[in-house]
C-alpha cells in the first residue's frame, strides 16, 4: 500500500451483502488531510460521526478529526485524537470531554468508531456517547460534559479537518494522522446509534452495513471510493454534494 494514496480495502456484512471496498491512507510526514469550510452552520448541537479506523503508528498525538473557529472558547473547537499513550480524547481548547482507559495499538485491523453528541439532553452523560464495534464506551479515564444547548464548533462555518485537527494549534504534520479511515459518515441534526451503520454477523463479528437515513444539511458520506484523481478522494456520495479538498494525498 502507497503512504498518502486510496487503497484496496474489502469489509463486507455476510447479512446485507454491504462491502466497503477502499481505505484512504494518511500519511503524517506528508501532513495528509481533508479540508472543508461549510457555507453555513448547520445543527451545531445535535450530530454523529461514524467511521472505519486503523492506526499505523503509535505513541503519539494523532488527531483524525477538528471543527471549529481558533478561538479558544470551550466547545468551539472539537478534536478527535490519539493521545501519546494511545486512548481515544475527545476535547476542546479547554477541556477533555472524553478519554478512554481502553488503548488503541492494533496496526492489523480496523475498528468501527461512533460519536453521537447531542448537548440538548438533561442528562449529562448522554450529551456525548462512543461505540466501539456497536458496543457502547462507559469507561473512562477522563470525563467532562458540555453544558446543555450547548454550540460546538462541529457544523459551525469554520474550518473542519479529517486527518488533522482544526485551528492553528492542531493543525499540521505534528499531530497529523498516520492510518486509515474508511466509510466515513457525518449525520447533521440526529444523534445516532451504531446499528444504523453496522450489524453483527452471524458469527458474531462487527461489520459494517449501508447506511439508509438522512444527513441533513451538512451532512455527507466519504466512502474513499473516486480515485481516478487525488481531488475526487473527497467526493461527498450522500447526495449534498459536501464534497472535501484533498491536500497531501495521491
Amino acid at each position: 500500500m502507497i503512504p498518502g494514496s486510496a487503497n484496496p480495502l474489502l469489509l463486507t456484512s455476510t447479512d446485507s451483502g454491504y462491502k466497503i471496498e477502499r481505505s484512504l491512507r494518511f500519511n503524517s510526514g506528508d501532513s495528509a488531510y481533508l479540508n472543508r469550510t461549510p457555507s453555513s452552520a448547520g445543527n451545531r448541537k445535535t450530530w454523529t460521526w461514524s467511521g472505519w479506523v486503523k492506526k499505523s503508528g503509535q505513541g503519539s498525538n494523532q488527531f483524525f478529526f477538528g471543527a471549529g473557529p481558533d478561538d479558544g472558547g470551550n466547545t468551539n473547537q472539537i478534536q478527535f485524537f490519539f493521545t501519546p499513550n494511545d486512548k481515544f480524547r475527545i476535547t476542546t481548547a479547554q477541556v477533555v470531554f472524553r478519554e478512554t482507559t481502553q488503548v488503541f495499538r492494533d496496526p492489523s485491523s480496523l475498528f468501527h468508531l461512533v460519536v453521537a453528541f447531542d448537548t440538548t439532553q438533561s442528562t449529562a452523560n448522554d450529551r456525548i456517547k462512543i461505540y466501539i464495534n456497536g458496543s457502547q464506551v462507559t469507561d473512562f479515564s477522563s470525563t467532562n460534559n458540555p453544558t446543555q444547548n450547548d454550540n460546538t464548533g462541529v457544523n459551525s462555518a469554520a474550518d473542519h479537518r479529517i486527518g488533522q485537527g482544526s485551528g492553528s494549534t492542531y493543525s499540521g504534520s505534528s499531530y497529523a494522522f498516520n492510518g486509515y479511515l474508511a466509510d466515513v459518515h457525518f449525520i447533521d441534526g440526529q444523534a445516532l446509534a451504531p446499528t444504523d451503520f453496522g450489524e453483527t454477523d452471524d458469527n458474531g463479528v462487527w461489520q459494517p452495513k449501508k447506511f439508509a437515513g438522512t444527513y441533513g444539511t451538512n451532512g455527507f458520506h466519504l466512502p474513499f471510493s473516486d480515485n481516478s484523481t487525488s481531488a475526487a478522494l473527497g467526493t461527498d456520495t450522500s447526495g449534498n454534494s459536501n464534497t472535501w479538498t484533498v491536500n497531501n494525498i495521491s
